[in-house]
């Protein structure tokens, strides 16, 4: 009779543990609109040298994200190079990330995708960061993309530690929070390292911001 109590009591156990696990993996379309837009208040319009501008975005957008605490600015460095940057947040995390080139190429452009290691100084400090890097195609020209993810203490390119650090997050802590950052800028033909550099540098000075607000 113990050993048949104690199976019992396992059995619960582990099920109250995958409910716990599942409940933080799932995808839901509910999400905290007022808390999502209050973690992204204290995200600068001016980023070291570069200065911020934001760009509407239309309502359907919002409505297939499923969040309204979306950054969606250009970045204008005092040399007169651009970047933009574009931040999906979510403050509660219970739904999927719409891949950015899956939505490029929805569009009819050619996008060739890889995975690159790029090392970033900022604060004195070194710091190595895995991003999706796109070069995507279109008939007025060619553009430079990087991408990742964050969650907590997690930023990079990989979609499942991103989930899983969501989900020891959410257990641990009770914080679900998570975003996807990408950057872009204009690629000239032949000038890819140019386009690197640029995104690179906007990188390093954004580092610290990233941490601190998301």
């Amino acid at each position: 009779m113990a050993n048949l109590k104690l199976r019992y009591l396992t059995v619960i156990i582990l099920l109250i543990l995958t409910a716990s696990v599942v409940y933080s993996l799932q995808y839901n379309s509910s999400y905290d609109d007022k808390a999502g837009l209050a973690d992204l208040q204290s995200f600068p319009m001016q980023v070291g040298k570069w200065a911020g501008r934001d760009f509407l975005l239309d309502e359907m957008v919002y409505e297939i994200l499923e969040t309204r605490a979306i950054i969606h600015r250009s970045y204008t460095a005092d040399n007169g190079d651009n970047v933009f940057l574009s931040v999906v947040h979510y403050h509660d995390t219970k739904v999927d990330f719409h891949a950015p080139e899956s939505c490029i190429g929805g569009r009819g452009n050619k996008t060739v995708k890889t995975t690159k290691r790029i090392t970033l100084t900022s604060d004195n400090q070194k710091k190595i960061l895995s991003v999706a890097r796109m070069i995507t195609t279109r008939d007025t020209g060619q553009t430079l993309t990087y991408y990742f993810f964050k969650a907590g203490q997690f930023m990079g390119s990989n979609y499942i530690k991103m989930r899983l650090n969501i989900a020891a997050n959410k257990l641990s802590r009770n914080n679900a929070r998570a975003s996807l950052i990408r950057i872009s800028t204009t690629l000239i033909p032949g000038r890819e390292d140019d386009a690197d550099k640029k995104l690179n540098d906007f990188l390093a000075e954004l580092l610290p911001f990233l941490r601190t607000s998301l």
